[in-house]
């Protein structure tokens, strides 16, 4: 099926939090955000010449797009969503679009460019042209998938890792979208990577960008969470929103090597309490808490090693 509907709406920076606690209760195939303060954020660190002509103005309001299929599910996924929203949120107005996929990368190319996360890693989309650097350079080729690198949640979990040596090391990267944190763990040194995903199309899309990076030690499946997983690893990567990590930690132990770490991200500030809690009552030691924006990054590991 190549053909999807879009609706678009913006909205005060205070419902974002609720936005994104909303969003993943619906079958959708795609969520885009345009947040100027995001923007803002990934200029401040390029020269002067390289965005001299940008003009970007934080007015407090972000932008979202939501893809559905164009089938009679999708349809009814989005009014229910529509429904919810003018329920919730006063004056609530959206736009309507249909989107031919094709099209989905030339607009991408469009706004998607190179940037630079932490001190040691670069990310460029597949198309573009760089000159040569000592940085770890990712290429990202991003269709209609979770995880480019452009949100703080993703990124918070890449510049946390950038000084690892993994040489040996085993890892999982839990909802695994793109597969960004993957190809890292790869290009870190790891000797096994695992990622999963339960959306189709980011495990089609983490599929081809493994292979744009020639990462061939990555192997990516369907996994509702642990449920397809086989194995211990070294590192866990569980990228998703904080109710999810909390039902995800049940189960977490036996999937982690004895000295394994975990790191949690998707996490907004006022939900990081549901994540400790959980992970004290298994018996878990929070070793890192890092805050960027509204998310939170925690990683933890087992107290009696």
């Amino acid at each position: 099926m190549n053909d999807f509907l879009l609706i678009k709406f913006s909205l005060d920076r205070k419902f974002d939090d609720f936005i994104q606690n909303t969003i993943y209760g619906y079958e959708i195939v795609g969520f885009e955000i345009d947040d100027p303060r995001e923007k803002l954020q990934l200029i401040e660190d390029l020269p002067v010449w390289e965005v001299s002509d940008l003009k970007i103005v934080d007015d407090g309001n972000i932008k979202y797009g939501v893809y559905f299929t164009k089938d009679d599910s999708g349809k009814r996924q989005m009014a229910n969503l529509i429904d919810f929203l003018e329920k919730n949120i006063e004056g609530f107005s959206y736009s309507f679009e249909q989107i031919d996929n094709s099209n989905w990368e030339e607009e991408w190319k469009k706004s998607y460019k190179s940037f630079g996360i932490g001190e040691k890693i670069l990310v460029k989309p597949s198309w573009e042209e760089i000159e040569k650097t000592d940085k770890i350079v990712i290429e990202i080729d991003p269709k209609m998938a979770f995880g480019t690198g452009t949100h703080e949640t993703t990124a918070l979990c890449m510049a946390y890792v950038e000084n690892e040596d993994l040489t040996g090391k085993t890892v999982l990267d839990i909802g695994s979208g793109s597969g960004i944190l993957s190809i890292l763990a790869s290009k870190l040194g790891a000797k096994k990577v695992d990622a999963c995903d339960i959306d189709p199309i980011a495990i089609e899309s983490a599929k081809e960008n493994i292979k744009i990076n020639k990462t061939d030690n990555v192997s990516v499946f369907y996994s509702d969470l642990l449920s397809e997983v086989d194995g211990k690893y070294d590192m866990i990567f569980a990228n998703i929103l904080a109710e999810i990590i909390v039902i995800l930690l049940d189960d977490v132990d036996d999937y982690l090597n004895d000295e394994g770490i975990l790191i949690l991200s998707g996490i907004i500030n006022p939900n990081a309490y549901l994540v400790k809690d959980k992970l004290r009552e298994i018996n878990y030691e929070i070793i890192d808490d890092i805050q960027d924006g509204e998310w939170t990054l925690i990683a933890a590991r087992r107290k009696d090693v």
